[in-house]
């Protein structure tokens, strides 16, 4: 409402101008210049890593760390969900949750952008040939939430704290199957032969 006033108000003024004209070039009236917004570049889609092939405790242990620094960080950056359900197992509420807010945002018409996204294992658990219980200890910066047209809606403080996830080798790819998130020092359960 303020930018159509201000609009009416510089039309007026440019029309009193004209209507007394005096002979003497009058400056034309110029409406203030504004930035416009720039949405920076997404990161681009993470490819697999090097041990993904491997069907131990090594592949496990990269396919962790590439589902919570990489896969899930191009999913909140882009909205785009392709690999992201490929690779979750039905069942996992983790997954879902995940997939739920990128369809969120992307109606909602925003996207983020991370900073500094760290993830690490701390501990790893064979719960049977073909799955692995992986434990990371994950970290963040600050999080800028943009429009899709680059204006800047929010920030987010870092967060940390550590994550629990259930991979399981599915053919050629691993696939994730659980996730839990546990804060920073807090004592993870360890999965148990059974799980």
């Amino acid at each position: 409402m303020t930018r159509l006033v201000g609009v009416a108000l510089l039309l007026a003024a440019t029309a009193a101008s004209a209507a007394g004209c005096t002979g003497h070039s009058a400056a034309s009236p110029t409406a203030p210049v504004t930035a416009t917004p720039t949405l920076p570049a997404p990161m681009a889609s993470p490819g697999r890593p090097d041990q993904w092939p491997e069907t131990g405790e090594l592949g496990a242990q990269a396919a962790a760390v590439w589902f919570v620094r990489d896969l899930y960080s191009y999913v909140v950056e882009t909205n785009d969900l392709t690999d992201w359900q490929a690779l979750s197992e039905p069942g996992c509420e983790f997954c879902q949750s995940a997939a739920d807010n990128a369809a969120a945002a992307s109606t909602a018409g925003t996207v983020q952008r991370l900073a500094g996204v760290t993830a690490s294992v701390t501990r790893v658990e064979t719960l049977n040939p073909l799955a692995y219980s992986v434990l990371l200890d994950y970290a963040d910066g600050t999080t800028l939430v943009y429009t899709a047209t680059g204006e800047l809606v929010t920030t987010l403080d870092p967060a940390d704290g550590q994550l629990l996830v259930v991979v399981y080798r599915v053919g050629h790819d691993w696939h994730l199957r659980e996730g839990q998130w546990f804060g920073r020092g807090a004592v993870v359960p360890t999965a148990g032969a059974s799980s």
